[in-house]
């Protein structure tokens, strides 16, 4: 599955414009992974900010696991302000 978005938010002094795009891929009936890009132009700010991660998922019967690895670069348009997150969950159903 691929997909892509463009956005445009318009506010007095700081209009923003997004372009968002995104692939998934069922590699067999278990296993999926995916892959996401957002860029957003954050009006009178020298950076654009740029969201983008990737996922993969297992399932097994009544058992998942899931993981997730995001970055963020100039965070609100400042180029200093960056973060990462991860993620590793197990889930299982009765």
């Amino acid at each position: 599955t691929v997909g892509y978005q463009m956005t445009e938010v318009d506010r007095s002094a700081s209009d923003e414009d997004a372009r968002h795009m995104g692939v998934s891929f069922a590699i067999n009936d278990d296993l999926t992974v995916s892959y996401g890009r957002q860029t957003v132009e954050i009006q009178g700010k020298a950076s654009d900010e740029v969201n983008s991660g990737f996922s993969a998922s297992y399932t097994m019967g009544s058992m998942s696991f899931a993981a997730y690895v995001n970055k963020t670069e100039n965070i609100k348009g400042a180029s200093t302000s960056n973060e990462d997150k991860k993620c590793i969950t197990l889930s299982i159903s009765f």
